[in-house]
């Protein structure tokens, strides 16, 4: 019969070698997102690397500020997370500087509705949890 001490000791043992190769499989350091302009005001941002929303938000961020050179005002999501236009089998959002129909503030950083308003400064205040995005414009990579 084993101690109960010593059944603990095992049980950290098994669980923490492998509670430390889960947490490498869901955390991504680096994110490489194409964006596509479509308009002046308004660009897709392409699912990349396993990016998440606050990623998404992050280039639209970057975006805004070194392509549009746009420091204040806001973004809005002008059409949530679904197909891509630009790349097929991929997921994208669409963003705006142009204020939508329905626009709501959100603490999420959730991309999936269409409306959710964040500033510029927060989109790309959002960066400094993904330390090596790369943003592509076509060819070109900020």
């Amino acid at each position: 019969m084993m101690r109960p001490i010593a059944a603990v000791v095992l049980a950290a043992a098994v669980t923490l070698p492998t509670l430390g190769e889960a947490q490498q499989f869901v955390r991504r350091d680096r994110f490489d997102i194409p964006i596509f302009p479509i308009d002046a005001n308004t660009f897709e941002v392409v699912e990349n690397d396993g990016a998440g929303g606050t990623a998404l938000w992050c280039a639209a961020g970057v975006y805004t500020r070194e392509t549009l050179g746009q420091r204040g005002g806001s973004l809005y999501i002008l059409k949530g997370r679904s197909d891509s236009e630009r790349i097929r089998g991929r997921k994208s959002v669409i963003f705006t500087t142009q204020p939508v129909d329905g626009a709501f503030s959100s603490f999420s950083q959730g991309v999936r509705r269409a409306g959710k308003v964040f500033s510029m400064a927060h989109a790309y205040a959002l960066c400094r949890g993904t330390p090596r995005l790369t943003v592509n414009i076509r060819e070109n990579r900020l």
